[in-house]
C-alpha cells in the first residue's frame, strides 16, 4: 500500500500544505461569488480590492505573502484584511484536522471520506465568509448540497456504525435490492418533484424550474427508497448502507425543522422574522451530514457560542444583529472532528455534579 511506504507525518504535512492553498482559493469565493458581475473564474487571477491590480505569483503564497508584505498591497500599500492569511491558515488546520482524525489507511479504503470531508469544511469556510460579509447563506450551496449529501450517504462511515460491508472485496450494497425498491424510489422522485415544482413557487410567484426543484425530486428518491425497503421487510433495512441513508434524511429533516420552528416561534413572539430561511436550508445541509441526534448536539453548542460572542459582539462594535451561520457552521464541524473531546468535557461536566 502506498499508505505503508509514506510517512504518516509526510501526509499530515501534505494535507497542511494543501488546506493552505485551497485556503487562498476559498478567500476568492468569499470575496466573489456575492458580488454581481463576478465570478470565481473570472477574471482570471487575484486582484487587490483598492487598486485593482493584479497579485503577482509570488505575493500569493498562502500566509507568508501577507506576513512578507507586511498586510499591504505592493502597488498601492493600501491595507489587506488579515482575514485572507486567517482563512488560509485556518483551512489549513481544518484539512490537518480531517487527515488526522479520519486518515488512517486513508489512501486505501478511507480516502474518499477524507476528500469528501475537505470538500465539506470548504463549503463551510465560504459559506460562513459570505454570511459574515453580507449575512446571506447563497441557495447555490445549501441546495445542491444537501442533495448531494443525500445521494452519497451510504458511503459516510460517520452516520453509523461499522463499515457496513463497503470494503473494496465486498459484493456492492445495492445488488441485494429488489427491482421494487428502485421503481418506488424512481415513482416518488417524480411525484414529489413534480407536486413542488408545480405548486410551490417562487417568491416572484413564478413556476420553479429543476434546479431549482432539485433537492424535491431528490428527497421524494430516497424517501421513496425507504418507505420501499420498510414496507416491504426487505434485509437491506438493518444494513449499514440504508441506516446511513434514513439518518441522512432526518437528520435534514430535523436541522430544517428546528431552525424553523424556533424562527416561527420567535416570528410571534418579537412580531418580526427571527430567523432567515437561509438557515433553515443550511441547517438541513449539516443535519444531512451529521444525522439527526448530532444535528440537535451541533445546534445546541451553536447556540452556546453564539451567545458568548454575541455578547461580546454588542459590547466592542455595539451591534445587536450577528449572523447565525458560522455558529452553526462551527457547532457541525465540533460533532464531526472533534466527538471524542466533547464526549470527555461533557463527562468532566457530569463528573463535577456527581462528586466525581
Amino acid at each position: 500500500m502506498i499508505s505503508n511506504l509514506i510517512p504518516d507525518s509526510i501526509l499530515l504535512l501534505f494535507s497542511a500544505l494543501l488546506g493552505g492553498t485551497v485556503g487562498s482559493f476559498l478567500n476568492v469565493c468569499i470575496y466573489r461569488i456575492p458580488i454581481e458581475g463576478l465570478r470565481v473564474s473570472h477574471p482570471r487571477g487575484s486582484f487587490c480590492p483598492s487598486c485593482k491590480s493584479a497579485v503577482r505569483w509570488f505575493d500569493n503564497v498562502p500566509v507568508l505573502a501577507w506576513l512578507w508584505l507586511r498586510g499591504r498591497c505592493r502597488d498601492c500599500s493600501e491595507p489587506i484584511s488579515p482575514r485572507y492569511p486567517l482563512v488560509e491558515g485556518f483551512t489549513a488546520c481544518m484539512f490537518l484536522l480531517v487527515a488526522w482524525r479520519y486518515g488512517g489507511e486513508w489512501l486505501a479504503q478511507d480516502l474518499f471520506s477524507v476528500l469528501l470531508l475537505w470538500i465539506w469544511v470548504s463549503t463551510l469556510i465560504v459559506v460562513s465568509g459570505i454570511d459574515l460579509d453580507h449575512r446571506i447563506i447563497p441557495d447555490r450551496f445549501t441546495i445542491p448540497g444537501t442533495s448531494m449529501l443525500l445521494l452519497i450517504s451510504p458511503w459516510m462511515p460517520w452516520l453509523s456504525g461499522g463499515a457496513g460491508g463497503l470494503g473494496p472485496t465486498a459484493d456492492p450494497w445495492w445488488a441485494s435490492i429488489e427491482a421494487h425498491v428502485w421503481w418506488a424510489a424512481a415513482a416518488a422522485m417524480i411525484v414529489l418533484g413534480q407536486l413542488f415544482q408545480r405548486l410551490v413557487p417562487t417568491w416572484q410567484q413564478q413556476r420553479r424550474t429543476f434546479q431549482e426543484s432539485l433537492l424535491a425530486y431528490v428527497v421524494g428518491a430516497v424517501a421513496g427508497f425507504l418507505a420501499a425497503v420498510y414496507l416491504g421487510g426487505a434485509d437491506p433495512w438493518g444494513s449499514s448502507p440504508v441506516d446511513r441513508i434514513f439518518n441522512s434524511l432526518s437528520g435534514a429533516a430535523v436541522g430544517a425543522g428546528t431552525i424553523w420552528g424556533i424562527g416561527w416561534i420567535g416570528s410571534i413572539i418579537f412580531r418580526k422574522p427571527a430567523m432567515g430561511f437561509g438557515d433553515v436550508k443550511w441547517m438541513g445541509f449539516l443535519g444531512a451530514t451529521l444525522g439527526p441526534e448530532a444535528v440537535l448536539v451541533s445546534f445546541l453548542i451553536a447556540c452556546l457560542l453564539g451567545s458568548v460572542v454575541g455578547i461580546w459582539w454588542r459590547v466592542v462594535r455595539g451591534s445587536s444583529y450577528i449572523p447565525f451561520g458560522p455558529f452553526l457552521a462551527a457547532g457541525a464541524a465540533s460533532m464531526l472532528l472533534a466527538r471524542p473531546e466533547l464526549q470527555t468535557i461533557w463527562d468532566l461536566y457530569i463528573g463535577l455534579f456527581q462528586g466525581r
